[in-house]
């Protein structure tokens, strides 16, 4: 794909793409995630460092595997109010990341990916937007299944802090 091919599909000019590609550039995490959306990746699969890719590469499929709290990979953070962490990305076929919002509705994320995720709240309450127009409120325990394709905002709805773990569903190639 050339740089010209990838401005029509995003909407960013060639000028801004060609400084990120050649390290000078500074994006948004949703200019990022629509580089990534049209590429058909996930900001994960930006994110990995080489000592994950050798860990995650020497997993035997067969056998266990422990990620402490402490040893996650952090994606980004914003402020520590928006914090996005992999726990697990060592299988062709799904991911599990954790979000962790602090506050209210003003720390939100917005995202959309080329495959269907499963969001479970583990604290607080998620506020979830579905194609600006389909509005959940979920609380501890709830579950959300959102399609391939589907735009989403995601926010917390509660003063303190908000939890919820996303399983990707990776698109068999």
């Amino acid at each position: 794909m050339t740089l010209k091919q990838l401005a029509e599909e995003t909407g960013l000019s060639v000028g801004f793409l060609s400084k990120i590609e050649n390290g000078f550039g500074n994006p948004s995490i949703n200019n990022i995630q629509k580089i990534c959306y049209v590429l058909g990746i996930t900001v994960n699969d930006l994110m990995i460092s080489k000592t994950e890719e050798e860990l995650l590469s020497t997993i035997n499929k067969d056998s266990s595997y422990v990620v402490r709290k402490s040893d996650r990979c952090l994606l980004y953070d914003f402020s520590g109010l928006v914090r996005f962490e992999c726990l697990y990305e060592g299988n062709p076929h799904f991911s599990l990341d954790v979000l962790t919002l602090k506050g209210d509705t003003s720390n939100c994320f917005r995202s959309a990916h080329s495959h269907d995720e499963i969001g479970i709240v583990a604290q607080g309450t998620l506020r979830a937007i579905l194609n600006d127009s389909e509005e959940y409120i979920l609380e501890e325990g709830d579950m959300i299944l959102i399609r391939a394709q589907t735009t989403h905002t995601l926010s917390s709805t509660t003063e303190g802090t908000c939890v919820s773990y996303w399983l990707e569903f990776k698109n068999e190639e």
